[in-house]
């Protein structure tokens, strides 16, 4: 019997001081992809400890944890399905790293309508990225976000 799992996960939404975001480039033999750094939550750790850990392991910066603005159920045709928790968050420290060692991953701060040209996950977001870009207290009426299977 295949061992069913739920990954929990959490990200980062961080602009930099002219308003581009922090997005991570994946490189792979199909394509290439975007998305919002971030990672796994590992057992016993805090939600908001793993965002700190993740986005220091994947960029090099320190963070402040703001506030949590949406929560994604994922789930794909495969057996994978995870939560994700997505935070906004301030550069505080640290030196960046736009290509970590070891990862197939390159960061880079995009406006967020260059992501429109590329293929970014999630798609449905990139609308209240815009929005979060221009008003930063702007509050989301709906955080949950449903997966698309």
């Amino acid at each position: 019997m295949e061992m069913q799992q739920i990954m929990v996960r959490t990200r980062a939404i961080i602009f930099d001081e002219i308003g581009r975001l922090l997005v991570q480039r994946h490189s792979h033999s199909e394509r290439d992809f975007y998305r919002l750094p971030g990672g796994g939550v590992r057992f016993r750790e805090k939600i908001e400890d793993c965002l700190v850990r993740e986005i220091k392991e994947e960029t090099g910066f320190d963070v402040k944890v703001g506030r949590l603005l949406w929560v994604r159920d994922f789930l794909d045709q495969s057996a994978y399905h995870s939560i994700e928790m997505f935070f906004l968050a301030k550069i505080a420290g640290g030196t960046f790293d736009p290509t970590p060692e070891g990862r197939n991953i390159d960061l880079e701060f995009l406006d967020v309508e260059d992501l429109e040209q590329v293929v970014f996950y999630p798609k449905k977001f990139l609308p209240k990225l815009k929005i979060l870009k221009k008003n930063k207290e702007w509050i989301d009426e709906n955080p949950y976000i449903r997966s698309a299977n």
